[in-house]
């Protein structure tokens, strides 16, 4: 892997480990202010004559079980950005969504104990990004897809430190990336698109 293509894979994973952060400092700040909520479909007014449909209006809508735990809550956060939330009977989120304060989407599935553990994103940038993360929230494996169409799948030891990357260019060739403990590269594998996409050999004519 040449040494721009490793520094583009790098910035790339920058970008998606900081969006990756931001959910989960936006999934504390859904529990610290309580932003939970699910929006129940309205119920339709005269049941068959009326064609209109009732509105409802609230900054945050909360669904409780039978024992009156939160199970959903749909909700504007302060900073006027919305999110939905899921959560198990210990009250921990299992699945979230939300938009960024730059209307970026984002999905966040969590374990039974909160942590989150997957991770799909939508960047500042407009590239779609996918994150897999260990029991302490570190990323273990990372999916890409850059601005120039260039695909990545990335592999991190236990302590989030980059140590393999593979990578399809935008011309097609391949690259295989091994990186040290300190995540500096290491060895590195190429194959030009020339040998990718080699012509096929023709058949001898028979006289």
């Amino acid at each position: 892997m040449s040494s721009k293509g490793i520094d583009e894979l790098a910035e790339r994973l920058c970008l998606m480990e900081a969006a990756h952060q931001k959910m989960w400092l936006e999934r504390q700040r859904w529990r610290r202010f309580g932003f939970l909520g699910m929006l129940g479909i309205g119920v339709a007014v005269g049941m068959g004559a009326a064609k209109s449909w009732p509105s409802i209006q609230a900054r945050e809508f909360i669904l409780r079980d039978a024992e009156g735990r939160v199970r959903a809550s749909l909700s504007l956060r302060p900073d006027g950005t919305p999110g939905l939330a899921l959560f198990n009977k210990s009250g921990q989120p299992r699945l979230s969504l939300d938009l960024s304060t730059d209307d970026q989407p984002g999905v966040n599935l969590h374990d039974e104990d909160g942590t989150l553990r997957a991770a799909l994103a939508i960047r500042p940038d407009g590239t779609p990004g996918m994150g897999l993360f260990g029991p302490d929230r570190k990323p273990r494996v990372s999916l890409d897809l850059g601005l120039d169409q260039t695909a990545g799948f990335h592999l991190y030891d236990e302590v989030g430190v980059l140590r393999g990357a593979l990578a399809i260019r935008p011309d097609g060739s391949p690259g295989l990336g091994l990186f040290d403990v300190r995540g500096e590269p290491g060895q590195s594998l190429e194959l030009p698109v020339e040998a990718v996409a080699q012509p096929a050999t023709e058949e001898p004519t028979v006289p």
